[in-house]
Order: C-alpha cells, then structure tokens, then sequence
C-alpha cells in the first residue's frame, strides 16, 4: 500500500467516523441538557432546521420546559412558534446557518469549517471529505474514481488550511474579514506530485462574500507526463517550482433568499501566462445539510466544460 493511499484512507476513516456519530446525534434531535445549555442572544436572529425538514428562523423569545420536555419559542411573522429539544436537527445563529460558506465550487476561503463537516462529490467522480478541527484548522482530501485509467493514474489532493485572524471589516455592517494560510499537496497520477503555499483573504457583507487567493508551486517537478490508462493519449506540461498564480472567487445569494447564490471563480495557474486561466460561473443551491453546485467552466481553447458538485453536512 502506497503512503498516498495509506494517508487518504486514514483521513477517510476518521472523517466517516465522526460523520456517522453526529449523524445519528442529528437524527435523534437535541437533547433536553444541550437545548438548556444554550445562551441565546436576545438580539440576534436563529436558524432551526427540524428533524421533519422545516425551517423556521428568528429571533428565541422564551425558553422553558413542560411534561413534553425542554423547548423554546421563535417570533415568525406568523406568530410563535414553539420547538422542542428532540425536534431540532440543527440550531444556530442565522448568520452561521450558510454551511458551505468555507468553501467555493473549487477554492476554499479564509473562513474555516469549524464544525461543518462535509462529505463532498464533484464532477460525479472524486469523493471530498472536508474535517475541522477546533476553530481554525480545516482538513480536506478527496481522490477521484475514474473507470478505465487505472487506480495509479487517478487525481488525488490533500489540503490544510489555518484561520489566522477574523474580525469586522469596517466597510459593511455586520461584515467580515478573515485571513488563512494553508498548504496543498496534489497528485496527477500517483507519480506526479505537486505542492502549493497559499494565502487568502475573505470579506463579507449582507449578501456577498469576495475571496483572493495568491498561490505558489514550491515542491515537485518541472514537467509532469500525465497518462489516463486507455481514456486518452499521456501528454505532458510544464509547471516549474517557483511558479505564483492567483485565484478569486465572488458568492452573492440572490435578494429574499437564503439558499440560492451566484458563485463565481477564475483561476490563474501562472501570473506570466495569463492564458493559462479558468473561468467558473454557476449557481449554489444550499441549506444546512446538502449543497448543490452547478454551472459551467471557461478553459483555454477556448472550451467549455460543466461543473458539478454535490455536499452533505448531516449533523
């Protein structure tokens, strides 16, 4: 067993391990103890996902227990709703609710995942598992399972990011800024492998999120050969150490929605090419359990390619 299987079946292990506990966690609703635990800001407005799938958001006017068990009441424009403990899937502030919020089609922002844990499919064909730990460390890997090239010819990307600073941006009311530093390691074909430094920068408003990203190649060869078994013809390309690209990313959920965005991406491998960039547009889908990406990529070519994924962050 190669160390690069060894790895992605480690972080694959732990991450379903954790994933199968909250999910039943999820499952059986909050308990009376952790629903009494809970401060609740008298000013702000919270998002509850049920177990039956509703959504009911605003803000806790009451907390109190009857024979039924523990439960609170939410001002809807409807009147009060009152929910109880063993209902509730999922409880947090609203601002907190967008999940995905971690993580573009492609690039991650700054902000991290905290206790978002996702289980990620895109393309149809490479698996992601992304992890946080405590408040700042976030974890991802994934591989590809494409048929017919072989197990040693797949792609294969490990990526560890650190929130370093998150505060308030001056700019927008309520708006963010928020700084990471992580590092990736990517393998085209078992033998190819790549690893990259970056930096990126995160500001939020109401309704938008921007990211940048500088990137650079620091480990590796200067030329890769790629082979895709009998898919297609091996070719090869080259990618020098050294090489500074750059990335930027825009998600805006659209007026009076909260879980339809546009999202935006452009990608740049190489600052002195600037042909050797990609352009995603497309639409997210999401609440706090399942996400949906799609819409298409600009290549050089030019050509056009769909893009595809799918998460689910259970708990």
């Amino acid at each position: 067993m190669s160390p690069l299987y060894r790895l992605l079946l480690g972080v694959f292990c732990v991450s379903a391990l954790l994933t199968a506990t909250q999910y039943a966690t999820a499952q059986q609703g909050l308990t009376d103890e952790a629903l009494d635990n809970i401060e609740f800001d008298t000013e702000a407005d919270y998002y509850v996902r049920l177990i039956n799938g509703d959504v009911v958001s605003g803000p806790v006017t009451e907390t109190s227990s009857d024979s039924i068990g523990s439960f609170i009441r939410i001002k809807t424009p409807f009147g009060r709703a009152r929910l109880y403990a063993s209902e509730i899937a999922w409880l947090g502030l609203l601002e907190e609710s967008y999940r995905a919020r971690n993580r573009g089609l492609i690039l991650p922002t700054a902000e991290a995942i905290k206790k978002d844990h996702y289980i990620a499919l895109v393309e149809g064909v490479m698996p992601m598992l992304g992890v946080g730990i405590a408040d700042f460390l976030s974890v991802t890997a994934g591989r590809t399972l494409i048929p017919t090239i072989g197990w040693q010819n797949q792609f294969s990307t490990v990526n560890i990011k650190a929130t370093l600073h998150e505060g308030k941006n001056g700019l927008v009311e309520g708006g963010k800024q928020v700084y990471a530093l992580g590092v990736n390691g990517s393998w085209i074909n078992d033998v190819n492998f790549m690893g990259h430094v970056y930096g990126v920068a995160t500001f939020t408003g109401k309704r938008t999120r921007v990211s940048t990203m500088i990137h650079a190649k620091v480990a590796g060869k200067d030329s890769y050969e790629v082979s895709g078994g009998t898919l297609f013809t091996p070719f090869t390309f080259p990618y020098a150490n050294g090489t500074i690209g750059v990335a930027f990313m825009m998600d805006v959920r659209f007026p009076e929605m909260h879980d339809l965005h546009f999202l935006g991406e452009l990608w740049n491998a190489d600052l002195t090419r600037p042909s050797q960039s990609a352009l995603f547009l497309g639409l997210r889908q999401t609440n706090t359990s399942m996400t949906f990406d799609f819409g298409l990529t600009i290549v050089p070519g030019p050509n056009v390619v769909p893009a595809l994924a799918i998460s689910w962050t259970p708990w």
